[in-house]
């Protein structure tokens, strides 16, 4: 009797762990991307929304959204397919299917390029192929834009004509695909970088993602991030500085972080890569703060 008795007790605890390291593991899932450039149509926004969401589950640190399921309830939704989704929607997108992150993205360039020359008959021609990715991560809680980035990448390829004879070549989508995954990549490992840090009620990221303090000068307060994170003057900016992470002692997973409010800026000045505040409410702001 005793021994059967156990089994539910083990199987609790066992269920409670995988909880546990669910809930320390960002929840994202990645939007099909807009396809800007003048190839492929909406097949290579979404094919490059499909490698990222590989390489974000290679590396482990992520628990990602089924694509298939996402786009199930898009539809079922009518939120929209294009790869054209401002962060409002994303962030409903997010909270319908229960994640921390909504991914979106833009294919800004996808293409061909050709270059050569030569004589006496004989032309070498070079074949480029170049691409190149926009991302940013949409906190499905509050709908701010809290990481931005870019990758690019080019392949090439030479040919060699005779008198017009051979080498010849038309656009060759393996190496323009090759070009898309490596500038997908080096997307990847920067959003692997950046230090989503989820709580049981699914919110925050830590300081990897959203804006910091990177200068303080009397009542002026700089911002590492401006336009391109979503940031306008005159907006308000709730300053928070990292306090106590509490982590799971059996897994070592970080469960919560706690932040304590130093004070509010109002913007006066909003560039693409920075923004400056002025001090409306608080003290003792200091260097690395974080926008919370």
């Amino acid at each position: 009797m005793n021994r059967f008795g156990k089994v539910p007790v083990f199987l609790y605890v066992f269920m409670l762990a995988l909880v546990s390291v669910s809930w320390a593991s960002p929840r994202v899932a990645v939007m099909d991307f807009e396809n800007k450039s003048q190839y492929g149509g909406w097949r290579v926004g979404r094919g490059a929304a499909d490698v990222l969401t590989t390489e974000l589950v290679k590396m482990g640190k992520f628990e990602m959204f089924e694509r298939e399921r996402l786009q199930s309830v898009i539809k079922e939704q009518n939120l929209g397919a294009s790869g054209r989704i401002d962060p409002s929607t994303a962030a409903r997108i997010g909270k319908i299917i229960g994640v921390n992150y909504i991914i979106t993205g833009a294919v800004t360039e996808y293409g061909q390029s050709r270059s050569g020359g030569g004589g006496g008959g004989v032309n070498v021609g070079k074949v480029g192929y170049h691409a190149a990715v926009d991302i940013r991560i949409v906190d499905a809680t509050t709908g701010r834009i809290i990481f931005a980035d870019t990758g690019s990448h080019s392949k090439s390829s030479l040919k060699v004509r005779v008198f017009g004879f051979g080498g010849g070549e038309s656009f060759n989508e393996k190496l323009a695909s090759e070009a898309m995954r490596e500038a997908i990549k080096k997307v990847a490992v920067n959003i692997a970088k950046t230090d989503l840090t989820t709580t049981t009620g699914g919110e925050g990221a830590a300081a990897g993602g959203k804006a910091v303090v990177a200068d303080v000068d009397g009542n002026t307060v700089t911002l590492n991030k401006g336009r391109m994170a979503g940031f306008k003057k005159g907006q308000t900016v709730t300053i928070s500085r990292k306090g106590k992470t509490i982590k799971d002692p059996s897994t070592g997973k970080v469960l919560k972080v706690k932040y304590e409010k130093v004070g509010e800026i109002s913007l006066i000045e909003v560039e693409d890569s920075y923004s400056e505040g002025r001090v409306t409410s608080g003290s003792g702001f200091r260097t690395g703060d974080i926008v919370r």
